[in-house]
């Protein structure tokens, strides 16, 4: 009996495809752990552990095995794993293969620990894939033969950006900074203005209900932190243009990738480029404003997957069913 699965190793959330299912689980990429590190005890996974956030005792950290890209901690995220392919009741018996994408552009080192992580969750086959080319796939890009496909990842502890076509990255590069890091900096700014901590989750529903590109913007949310002074409770009212500085920043990096990808590609294809524009994937790519910003900034059309917070776990899937194509990939990716 064999079990086949793709799973995303999103730095914010791990999605698993099960072949001719769909998509089965997706939740946090978090963990609950109280006590030492000699002495830990796991108390929540996924879902339960981002319940927990802004909510615990001292002696409990929640946190993200993985971060930039890279997995920290082997054991945890073997742990959380498991628990995951457990919630999907996949019998003992069954020999688990999996698809599993990581971030473009990491060591075989990197490579290694992806593997041995997965090994250690008790999946018995793994291949790895790019993160970004399952994306394009996952949004119906056609990148076998040799037209090209622009795109950029806006994911939660990376952004990527790679031209793409004979399934295979022409040029490419990633960025490690994403939505998780942003979140932290949104934080950040409001407590400098404000005199008010507000936690990370907080700050990840302020970027998604009034974070905004747009110039003089008047989106606004009521948040509750705890001000620095009086260490009492207190509510504040957020505006965009509070938070609007940390976003230029960070997506003016990833600008500064997005044109040097753009030199490093030979004529002929950065014509092409220029002519079909860049893809926009991941969960930060709705954004408000994003996709006319950069589209204004690189002076070409920018156009957000109508998949993409799933693209990358759809195409990924998608490549289950198509052994000629994902042989092809591995190919070319050493996956």
């Amino acid at each position: 009996m064999k079990t086949v699965l793709a799973i995303d190793m999103g730095n914010s959330y791990i999605s698993i495809y099960k072949k001719n299912c769909g998509i089965v689980l997706k939740e946090p990429n978090l963990i609950a752990v109280s006590g030492s590190n000699s002495n830990y005890k796991i108390i929540a996974f996924g879902n339960e552990a981002k319940k927990l956030q802004g909510k615990t005792a001292e002696n409990v950290v929640i946190f993200t095995p993985i971060s930039e890209g890279e997995v920290k901690s082997r054991e945890y995220l073997s742990a959380l794993i498991k628990h995951f392919l457990e919630k999907l009741s996949i019998s003992k018996f069954s020999k688990i293969k999996a698809l599993v994408t990581i971030p473009c552009g990491i060591s075989n080192q990197a490579k290694d620990v992806y593997r041995k992580t997965c090994f250690m969750a008790g999946i018995d086959e793994v291949k790895l894939i790019p993160s970004i080319i399952a994306g394009a796939v996952g949004s119906g890009k056609n990148i076998k033969g040799d037209s090209t496909t622009f795109i950029a990842s806006f994911g939660g502890g990376v952004t990527e950006v790679a031209v793409l076509n004979l399934n295979s990255i022409v040029k490419g590069g990633t960025l490690a900074y994403g939505g998780r890091a942003l979140d932290v900096a949104i934080a950040t700014a409001i407590a400098e203005k404000n005199q008010v901590l507000v936690g990370v989750s907080s700050a990840e529903k302020i970027k998604e209900e009034v974070g905004s590109l747009y110039e003089n913007d008047t989106l606004n949310i009521e948040v509750s932190g705890v001000n620095v002074v009086t260490k009492s409770p207190q509510n504040i009212i957020v505006f965009s243009k509070d938070i609007k500085g940390k976003i230029t920043e960070y997506v003016d990096e990833v600008l500064k990738l997005i044109e040097t990808t753009i030199n490093l590609c030979p004529p002929e294809i950065s014509a092409d480029i220029s002519q079909d524009g860049l893809l926009l994937i991941g969960g930060g790519a709705k954004l408000v404003g994003l996709s006319e910003y950069i589209s204004k900034s690189i002076k070409m059309p920018c156009i957000i997957s109508d998949y993409s917070e799933n693209a990358t776990i759809l195409g990924a899937g998608k490549l289950l069913s198509d052994e000629q194509e994902l042989n092809s990939i591995l190919e070319n990716v050493g996956g």
